[in-house]
């Protein structure tokens, strides 16, 4: 008998045990909270920084926490992405698609542990106007550099060395960072900016695919369609959509087809009525967009990073509402 009991509590301790080890694993899988101990995430020798890393080291971070690093946003693109993330929300999948690759934001830790948004602010201030609960606004961040230590100036300074910034207005004036909205609902909105994506979308200027980085869907990439064409813009080229944006309102045809385009202010929730009537103009801009775009000057105005493809296309908008 006292054998059959020694047994048994053997195996409860093992038992015991083995509940203990998968709760510490599921807590070890669990990603922490952004802070002041976050670490910086390390890139391979062909300087990506992987999945695996941004799993390893990456942080969750309230969208209200966020600070931006541009101005503007297009809000069209944001209505998007913003009813998508409704959508996946009520199905019980909106982690899952925060946590896709392409999808973790990366930051820069500055003075006062602030941490500073330097791309993705699509996706951020989409998750920001989504019919959301304010707690599961939220996104997946990894530190790309902490400059924690710096003096204010310094950092800007950096920052703006590390192209990690844009400090221009949507109207393409040099802005100072303290010009810097201060936090993502506070971005502005720029129609050259949705007009920008659109060309780019319908492959008037193309940017190479990132290496190691998988696609969402099966469907050829602009990259894959005109390699033999066209020069794609490297995929770590710096602010190429504002770079376009800026081309295209300086285009005469372009500038006159917006001629009665207006902004569409941030709010809760977004204006429909604005961004419809703002849709409405940018459908009859897109094609003179698009072939600017393929206009030698483009060439030459933005250089041969800017992924210049010289083959007319036909202009695809988003849909509508994204219906």
């Amino acid at each position: 008998m006292r054998a059959i009991t020694m047994m048994l509590s053997g195996l409860l301790a093992i038992g015991l045990a083995g509940t203990a080890e998968a709760k510490k694993d599921k807590d070890d899988d669990k990603i922490a909270e952004c802070g002041k101990h976050t670490k910086v995430a390390r890139a391979d020798d062909d300087g990506i920084i992987s999945l695996k890393e941004k799993m390893k080291r990456g942080c969750v971070i309230e969208v209200k926490d966020l600070h931006p690093t541009q101005s503007a946003v297009g809000m069209d693109a944001v209505e998007c992405k913003a009813a998508k993330i409704t959508g996946k929300a009520k199905a019980g999948k909106l982690d899952k698609y925060l946590l896709g690759e392409k999808r973790w934001v990366p930051l820069v830790r500055g003075p006062g542990e602030v941490f500073y948004l330097t791309d993705h602010h699509h996706l951020s201030t989409a998750v920001w106007n989504a019919d959301l609960k304010n707690s599961d606004k939220k996104v997946y961040g990894y530190l790309i550099a902490d400059w924690s230590d710096l003096k204010d100036g310094d950092f800007w300074t950096q920052m703006v060395e590390k192209h990690d910034t844009w400090l221009k207005n949507p109207a393409g004036e040099d802005i100072l960072p303290s010009q810097l909205p201060k936090s993502i609902g506070a971005l502005q909105d720029d129609p050259l900016r949705t007009l920008s994506a659109w060309v780019r979308n319908s492959c008037g200027y193309i940017k190479c695919d990132t290496p190691g980085v998988s696609l969402d869907d099966d469907e050829l990439s602009c990259d894959d369609k005109f390699h033999e064409s066209a020069t794609c813009a490297p995929a770590n080229v710096y602010f190429l959509e504002f770079k376009w944006a800026a081309y295209l309102g300086n285009v005469p045809a372009v500038k006159e087809a917006l001629a009665s385009e207006a902004s569409c202010s941030q709010q809760d929730p977004l204006n429909q009525e604005c961004l419809d009537k703002q849709y409405d103009v940018m459908i009859k801009a897109l094609p003179l967009a698009m072939q600017a775009a393929a206009a030698p000057e483009a060439a030459q105005v933005l250089g041969k990073d800017a992924g210049h493809n010289p083959a007319v296309q036909p202009g695809i908008p988003q849909p509508k509402r994204c219906q």
